[in-house]
């Protein structure tokens, strides 16, 4: 009996789970795009082509907000609920809903579903994974209510959208906790016409901050509820947070304050808030109250470096996270200052954790640059090559902030923004990993030097 259930343990362990949390999201992206196709979902009443839906179930489920359509004119009510349930699915985690669904139902756990949802949620081991996918959850639903209402009593008596500002207000609250960036505004706009709304940006911008930092970081805050008894992730997703918001807004607004197509005709009192939310929303999330294809091009340059290091593991943002981007700091320092060990709050980082934090780095670039090939190359020269990077990077990311070029792409060009919009919301790693097999090795080979540098 124990040898029967150490050969099962054995076979369990040896599940390629990659594979499973991809194929997860893939079968949601499928059922979603289907849906989205049919006459029914669309005002006009015509079949919308596989392509575009396809684009568009993946640009939600995998929290983009890149869109092909416009979502708040072209789709209807049931189109528009398909949407947002595909951003809560995609926002919590397939694995996730799915494990809270069947839990609801009574049935326990068995060793090979935690490991799925360990992987999905991007932790260390399968303890305690069950109690942290319920505050997930609990966490998700409490906050997009919470601040759903806020932005549903506003919109229905400040913004004078009668009912319809309810819906917008709980639907807008799942887009921005879930750093989705779809809107129902009409006309691709998105939040521009809330510009100068105080309560509104500062909703967003909370809700856009809860999504990204993670729930293990949140539920670490609520635990203890000091910063010196914070685990060293939750400290360097904070402080990476708030050196990248606030030192992005800074930036942003400097090169933008004198462009009269942005924030240069803006009054003074609106300025720093339209940078502030466009530093924010720029880390995954994809609202904007500025007209992006206006912006200059070193600003552009630089939301594209806020796109691609995202926001925290394990939590509903894309890029390469702000841990992977610290260790990489962290470690050129230690280089430059003849340091053997990095250090991070006094704790001494793994060579493990260093090694794949440049492994990350190294394959996100490479994949980028594939892919920015690919593009230029069916593109055949209709857009400026920095818009197409933009449009990338925002991918990858899972920003969702574009400067209107997508709609127009070919097919092969929108096919590789969807491989590059899965690869950012499920991680790079889990993606290579989903078509390799594991096989460790104990040989180790002679050690050599070479010359670098």
């Amino acid at each position: 009996m124990m040898k029967h259930k150490h050969n099962l343990t054995g076979l369990i362990l040896k599940i390629n789970r990659s594979m499973v949390v991809g194929a997860s999201f893939v079968a949601v992206i499928l059922l979603g795009a289907f849906l989205l196709m049919l006459p029914i979902t669309h005002n006009s009443n015509e079949w919308l082509s596989f392509a575009d839906a396809l684009f568009t179930a993946t640009s939600a489920t995998c929290v983009v907000g890149l869109a092909v359509v416009d979502t708040g004119t072209y789709f209807n009510l049931l189109g528009q609920l398909i949407i947002i349930i595909l951003i809560q699915i995609g926002g919590v985690g397939v694995m996730t809903l799915t494990t809270m669904i069947l839990m609801g139902m009574g049935r326990s756990m068995s060793l090979k579903e935690k490991l799925l949802l360990q992987e999905t949620m991007s932790v260390d081991g399968p303890a305690g994974v069950i109690d942290l996918a319920k505050r997930m959850v609990l966490y998700t639903f409490c906050i997009e209510m919470f601040f759903g209402t806020l932005l549903a009593v506003h919109f229905y008596f400040s913004a004078n959208l009668g009912l319809q500002g309810v819906y917008f207000g709980y639907w807008h609250a799942v887009s921005a906790f879930c750093n989705a960036g779809f809107d129902l505004f009409g006309g691709f706009q998105s939040l521009t016409a809330f510009r100068g709304d105080y309560f509104v940006n500062i909703c967003i911008i909370i809700l856009i901050t809860l999504g990204g930092l993670g729930f293990a970081v949140e539920g670490d805050i609520l635990k203890k509820r000091c910063w010196s008894r914070l685990r060293l992730h939750s400290k360097v997703v904070l402080s990476s947070y708030c050196i990248l918001s606030l030192g992005g807004a800074l930036i942003i607004w400097i090169f933008e304050s004198y462009n009269p197509l942005t924030l240069g005709s803006l009054p003074e009192s609106q300025q720093f808030l339209a940078a502030l939310f466009q530093s924010v929303t720029t880390r995954t999330a994809g609202f904007n109250t500025i007209d992006i294809s206006l912006l200059n091009r070193d600003t552009l340059l630089f939301m594209m470096f806020l796109m691609f290091v995202g926001g925290a593991p394990a939590s509903t943002a894309g890029g390469i996270k702000v841990t992977t981007f610290a260790v990489i700091i962290m470690a050129a320092v230690a280089l430059l200052r003849g340091k053997k060990d990095v250090v991070i709050f006094r704790r001494r980082i793994s060579e493990e954790i260093i090694h794949k934090s440049s492994g990350i780095f190294i394959l996100c670039l490479l994949w980028l640059g594939l892919a920015f090939f690919l593009i230029l190359t069916f593109d055949a020269g209709k857009n400026h090559f920095g818009f197409i990077m933009c449009e990338l990077f925002s991918a990858f990311g899972t920003v969702g902030l574009g400067v209107g070029i997508t709609p127009h792409w070919d097919t092969a060009s929108k096919l590789v923004l969807i491989i590059t919009m899965f690869i950012g919301r499920i991680g790079i790693l889990t993606f290579i990993m989903s078509f390799l097999e594991k096989k460790p090795s104990n040989l180790k080979y002679p050690m050599e030097d070479m010359f670098i540098g």
